[in-house]
């Protein structure tokens, strides 16, 4: 009798768990499986006592011949900042345009340095940093997420950290726009999901605009969906960067 009742209880919890995992959705990130790489430079320049520029960058890339055109999208993206590549017409590849960029850094870094310390003389000491961090989720479909993770010292003790996100093809590195994902009305219906969001994060009612401006959002500007998003299955995540809709960098997570 006690055995049969411990066997009952067993099964019962056993049961409950699976109804209750069904009811859930995994919080476990998607595994990116294609091989990546990273390459990684850290460098101080040292022109004189008084100007100095020490860089680190980590940008990872996909492994393999097959992803040279992905990668060089990669680095056209605007992951990299300043965005030198942007414009630039020749063939792009990490293992070269990294030390490239990090030498071009250096060089405006450095210019730009001299002529304040000729106007400023010895009141100003310029030690500037740049760190750039990427890397490579796997997104939906046959998309990847890149994050950007980018801390500059331009000199003055003014440290500015931001995140810039792009959602690209794996196929041929192409960048998903918002309207490719959420169809030609994307602007007015994820306007109004965002507003929403925030103001429940700041307990305000779901449409109370004026609310969020005197919170110090969107203060002087239409509310709109940032091109900055990280695309999951389950949501995207939209990222304002600091100063843009508010002081401080805002998440806003809506489900897809």
């Amino acid at each position: 009798m006690m055995k049969n009742l411990f066997i009952r209880f067993g099964f019962l919890a056993i049961l409950l768990f699976l109804m209750s995992s069904c009811g859930h959705k995994s919080t476990t990130p998607k595994r990116l499986d294609i091989p990546t790489g990273v390459v990684s430079i850290d460098t101080v320049a040292r022109p004189s006592e008084a100007i100095q520029c020490h860089v680190h960058v980590e940008f990872a890339y996909l492994k393999g011949n097959k992803y040279a055109v992905v990668n060089d999208s990669l680095l056209r993206m605007g992951l990299l900042q300043p965005d030198y590549f942007a414009i630039n017409y020749d063939k792009l590849t990490p293992q070269k345009a990294i030390p490239t960029f990090v030498r071009q850094y250096i060089k405006d870094y450095i210019e730009i340095a001299q002529l304040i310390r000729q106007r400023e003389k010895s009141k100003s000491q310029l030690i500037g940093e740049l760190s750039i961090k990427t890397e490579l989720r796997a997104s939906i479909d046959n998309y990847v997420t890149a994050l950007s993770h980018i801390s500059i010292n331009n000199g003055n003790g003014q440290l500015t950290k931001y995140t810039i996100v792009r959602n690209f093809n794996i196929k041929d590195g192409h960048i998903t726009t918002l309207q490719e994902q959420f169809g030609k009305d994307y602007k007015e219906k994820l306007t109004k999901e965002i507003i929403e969001r925030i103001a429940d994060q700041e307990d305000l009612e779901e449409d109370d605009l004026t609310g969020l401006q005197a919170k110090g959002y969107f203060t002087g500007i239409a509310p709109y969906p940032s091109d900055n998003f990280i695309l999951t299955d389950d949501s995207t995540v939209f990222i304002y960067t600091p100063g843009e809709i508010n002081q401080k960098e805002v998440r806003v997570a809506i489900d897809n």
